[in-house]
Order: C-alpha cells, then structure tokens, then sequence
C-alpha cells in the first residue's frame, strides 16, 4: 500500500504541475476553440478573470507539495474542490475525456484514504 500511495501521490502531483505551468508558460500552444455550453462555461470564466489564475495556483501548490512529499495531507485537500470540479465538467458540460478526469478525482480520493487517520480529527462530530 505505500508503493502504491507514493506511485500516486508522484503522478497525480506531476499532472497537476504539467497543468498549472503548461497554463502560466503557455506551453500548450493553440488549443481548440470550445464549443456549445463548454464555450458558454469558458466564456464566463474568462470573464471572471480570476478563475483560471487561482485554480492554476492551488493546482501547482498542491502539486509541489505532492511531489515533495511535504504537506501532503493538506495538498490533497486543497486539491480535493479541483478534482471534482474537473471530473464534473467533463461529465455534465463536455462528455469527453471523462477517464483521465475520473482518474484525477479516484487519485485524489485515494490518497485522502490512504492518509485517512490524519483526517479522523476534522470529521470528527
């Protein structure tokens, strides 16, 4: 089970670090111009003109500190809202690429479990 925790842990925080300095560096290039209510969604976003910078920045933070194996626990946590905001676009707005979204939000869930005693004290009644 560790072997497998710090095979996660390493991966999810590299995707999430790919996604965050790909963003600031504009590594990615031309993307392709979204369509129906992915394009209506982006429009807003883009509108808001925070949205993206903040996500990118929780995203790198909390892939830092997966890679690092320093704080953990509170990088999947911060990570947590951003996972599942990602799996639930990619179900409800867009239909595509819902397997690499799953598998981010499955990474994520699984290393809280994994690290599941850290967190007894915050769900506690």
């Amino acid at each position: 089970m560790k072997i497998a925790t710090i095979i996660v842990r390493v991966l999810l925080g590299a995707m999430m670090l790919f996604a965050s300095i790909s963003y600031f560096f504009n590594l990615m290039g031309e993307q392709p111009v979204p369509t129906g209510d992915l394009a209506t969604l982006m429009a807003g976003f883009m509108a808001s003109k925070y949205i993206f910078p903040v996500a990118k920045a929780v995203e790198l933070l909390a892939g830092l500190m997966l890679v690092s194996g320093k704080f953990v626990r509170l990088g999947t946590i911060i990570l947590l809202p951003i996972s599942i905001n990602i799996f639930l676009i990619h179900v409800m707005v867009t239909g595509a690429d819902i397997p690499m979204a799953a598998a981010i939000l499955l990474a994520n869930v699984f290393l809280i479990y994994a690290n599941w005693d850290s967190y007894k004290e915050i769900v506690k009644p």
